[in-house]
């Protein structure tokens, strides 16, 4: 039988396999295995190299929770210094504030009461004509305030002057109503009620004071002793190691004038003994134990004289 031409080249094609030689066929295999085995051994590479990329990032994390992080430590102002030793002289002296901060700004007080940066700006000498406790603080920008620099100077030949009053208000006239007009500005003298303390205060808490004496105009009884007064803690902070003393402050902010409310205001700090002297000794011969010497806790005591001022003009009756 005869093969059609067209199934020719078909049939020489499988003819031709058929008859391919077994050794290229062999080779071809062996091709395919290496080519197996390759691919298989990027695998395993790739693997290795992810796990070696896994373990170096654990041990990086696990690295870096044992490095202790980097704190920003904010600077503190340089303590004030006085230009003038304090102790007792014969005569009135001027005495002069220094502090070694660039940019400082020196702020005071005469009364008592510590300074904060509400008190008056130190910008020249200051004169002490009776027996006086300075007290100062300086803050530097991007620095936290120094440490009080403190000093009494006492005046032997020259009387102590007296507090402010509440007299001196001025001659008034009650109008038709019977109604005098308390100005702003009026002083008004105050005593705590009750004891302050800045182991136990909190912000916010309220303060009681009472009226030290009468409020008067001329005459006239404005407001009786004893009338209450009220206010608020604003900051407070414990004492804490290395002698940093606890702290106190608080506004006034008004008084009860037998029904009439008198808006006030007034705000002063306090401040515990700073013990850092004693804190620097101890951490010479034993060490660090002066870290842990803590200053003394701010102390308001019941009594303690305080002075606000009349906060508006206040209408008010006169008392009989």
């Amino acid at each position: 039988m005869r093969i059609p031409v067209v199934l020719l080249p078909l049939a020489l094609a499988v003819t031709l396999v058929q008859a391919q030689d077994p050794g290229a066929m062999a080779a071809q295999q062996v091709a395919q295995i290496a080519n197996q085995q390759t691919m298989i051994a990027n695998q395993q590479a790739m693997q290795a190299t992810q796990q070696a990329n896994d373990a170096a990032m654990h041990a990086s994390q696990q690295a870096a929770q044992h490095v202790p992080a980097m704190v920003y430590v904010r600077p503190v102002t340089a303590r004030p210094k006085f230009s003038v030793k304090p102790g007792a002289y014969a005569s009135a002296l001027q005495v002069k504030i220094r502090d070694g901060s660039r940019g400082a700004v020196i702020y005071y007080t005469m009364d008592g009461w510590t300074p904060t940066a509400e008190s008056t700006r130190y910008t020249g000498p200051i004169t002490i004509e009776s027996t006086t406790t300075l007290q100062a603080i300086a803050i530097a920008p991007y620095a936290a305030r120094s440490r009080v620099a403190s000093g009494t100077y006492t005046l032997k030949t020259v009387n102590p002057q007296p507090a402010p009053t509440g007299s001196g208000v001025g001659l008034a006239t009650p109008d038709s109503t019977g109604k005098v007009v308390l100005p702003r500005g009026t002083v008004v003298p105050l005593v705590f009620a009750s004891d302050l303390n800045s182991k136990t205060a909190d912000v916010g808490d309220k303060i009681t004071l009472t009226l030290a004496e009468d409020l008067k105009a001329g005459d006239m009884i404005l407001v009786r002793k004893g009338a209450p007064a009220v206010g608020t803690v604003t900051e407070t902070d414990k004492s804490r190691g290395l002698g940093v003393p606890g702290e106190i402050i608080f506004k006034v902010e008004s008084l009860d004038g037998d029904g009439t409310v008198i808006k006030l205001h007034g705000l002063a700090a306090k401040e515990g003994q700073d013990k850092y002297g004693t804190a620097a000794a101890l951490m010479l011969p034993i060490g660090p134990w002066g870290l842990l010497e803590h200053g003394q806790e701010a102390q308001i005591k019941q009594g303690t004289p305080f002075t606000a001022y009349v906060d508006s003009d206040t209408v008010v009756v006169p008392k009989k």
